[in-house]
C-alpha cells in the first residue's frame, strides 16, 4: 500500500530568490533534480507558455516565460522537492540552457536546464601556485577564491610547490581527489573535499524493500580483472631522503569498511588467486602516506564489485553519498549500498526517483 503521505508530491522553483509556484505563477509540467558525486548536479524543469495576453492564440511576437527573462541564462534556482507540507531543499544552481518547442497541436512549452554551482569550478583556471600544501588547505583556498563555504576532511601531507598549470578548479580538486580516495561535490553554495561518506556514515540512512517501496532493481556482481591487492612505490630521491624507495601495501581484506561480510578482492583471490597492481606515485612523502594511497586505491576498486541500479517511490531523502539497505534480493545481493547518483522526478504521473549504487561486498 503507497503511505498517506506520498499521495501529493510538491515542488517549488525560485529563481533569483523568487518563489514561482506552480499553478498560480506559473505551470510546470515536469522538474527533475539528478544528485551526484564527483559531479556536477543537474536540473530540468519544463513550461507551458502562452501569449501575455489572456484569451489571445498562444503564439504570436511575444510570449509569456520564454521572453520574461525570468529564465535567461546563468540565473540562479533553487529547487525543492517532495510532498505537501513535506518540502526537502535538492539543489542551487545557474541556468545553462533552456529549448522551445511548438507542437502542432497544444501550448508551446520552455524547457530550462542547468547545474549546481560545481559547473563554476569548470569554467575557472589556475595558473600560479598555491598558497596551502596539503591537499585540504587547497580545497579551503578554491572554495575562498569561489565565494563559497567548505567542508573538508583534514589531510595532514605537505607537499612541495603545487602548480596547476593552467587547469580548471574541478581538475585540480578531481586530480588531488582521486589520489587520496576522496570525493569532489558542491551542495548548495558549500564545496565538499572529503572521504567516501560510507567510510564515515556506514550505516544505512533508509531500508527499501523490492515488492514493497522499491519497484524494480538491477545488480550486477563481476569478479572480472579486479585487483585483489594494491602496492605504491615512489622514489624518495625527489623529497631527498636518499635512493630507497617508499612501498605502499594494501590487500583483500584491508579495506575500512565492508559493506557486507566478504569483499570483491577477497573472493576473487580465494577463487582466481592474486591479481596485484604496482601503482608509481611519487609525491608520497613517507611510508604512512603510502600505506594510505595504496588503501585508498583498493577501496576504489572494490567498490566496483556490485552495481546496480534502481527506482522507487519518489523518497527526497534519497540522496547520493549515503548507505542505504536494499531487502527481498536474496542473500547475494540484499544488503549495505552506496548510492553515486539519485535522480528525481516529478510529472503529471507521480513522483519517482531513480539511483545508481554500489557495493565493495557480499
Amino acid at each position: 500500500m503507497i503511505p498517506a503521505e506520498t499521495y501529493a508530491p510538491s515542488f517549488l522553483v525560485k529563481v533569483n530568490n523568487r518563489d514561482l509556484q506552480h499553478g498560480k505563477t506559473l505551470e510546470v509540467t515536469t522538474v527533475s533534480v539528478t544528485d551526484v558525486a564527483n559531479q556536477a548536479d543537474s536540473f530540468t524543469f519544463t513550461i507551458q507558455d502562452r501569449n501575455p495576453q489572456p484569451g489571445h492564440f498562444s503564439g504570436g511576437p511575444e510570449l509569456k516565460w520564454m521572453d520574461s527573462g525570468e529564465f535567461d541564462e546563468g540565473t540562479e534556482v533553487e529547487i525543492s522537492m517532495g510532498y505537501v507540507d513535506n518540502l526537502e531543499f535538492m539543489l542551487r544552481g545557474d541556468i545553462t540552457a533552456v529549448s522551445a518547442s511548438f507542437p502542432g497541436n497544444g501550448a508551446p512549452t520552455l524547457t530550462v536546464r542547468g547545474f549546481s554551482l560545481y559547473h563554476r569550478l569548470q569554467r575557472r583556471r589556475r595558473r600560479e601556485p598555491f598558497e596551502a600544501s596539503t591537499d585540504s588547505g587547497i580545497a579551503q583556498e578554491i572554495a575562498t577564491s569561489m565565494n563559497i563555504s567548505a567542508e573538508v576532511d583534514a589531510t595532514d601531507v605537505e607537499h612541495p610547490l603545487v602548480s596547476p598549470n593552467d587547469m580548471t578548479y574541478a581538475a585540480i580538486l578531481t586530480q588531488r581527489a582521486q589520489r587520496i580516495g576522496y570525493e569532489v561535490v558542491v551542495k548548495d553554495k558549500t564545496l565538499y573535499f572529503q572521504k567516501p561518506r560510507y567510510l564515515e556514515s556506514p550505516s544505512p540512512v533508509l531500508t527499501l524493500e523490492w515488492g514493497k517501496n522499491l519497484q524494480n532493481f538491477s545488480p550486477s556482481l563481476t569478479t572480472h580483472n579486479m585487483n585483489t591487492s594494491v602496492t605504491v612505490r615512489a622514489s624518495q630521491t625527489s623529497q631527498g631522503q636518499g635512493t630507497d624507495a617508499i612501498v605502499g601495501e594494501a590487500s583483500g581484506g584491508d579495506e575500512r569498511v565492508k559493506l557486507g561480510s566478504s569483499t570483491g578482492p577477497q573472493i576473487a583471490a580465494e577463487i582466481f588467486g592474486e591479481n596485484p597492481v604496482l601503482s608509481e606515485d611519487h609525491q608520497a612523502a613517507s611510508q604512512q602516506e603510502a600505506n594510505e594511497l595504496a588503501t585508498a586505491q583498493l577501496e576504489a576498486r572494490a567498490m566496483e564489485f556490485i552495481s546496480g541500479s534502481g527506482a522507487c517511490i519518489g523518497n527526497p531523502r534519497l540522496k547520493a553519498r549515503m548507505v542505504i539497505k536494499l531487502e527481498g534480493l536474496g542473500r547475494r545481493f540484499s544488503g549495505k549500498y552506496y548510492i553515486t547518483s539519485a535522480t528525481h522526478t516529478i510529472t503529471a504521473s507521480g513522483y519517482r526517483t531513480t539511483f545508481q549504487a554500489k557495493r565493495n561486498a557480499r
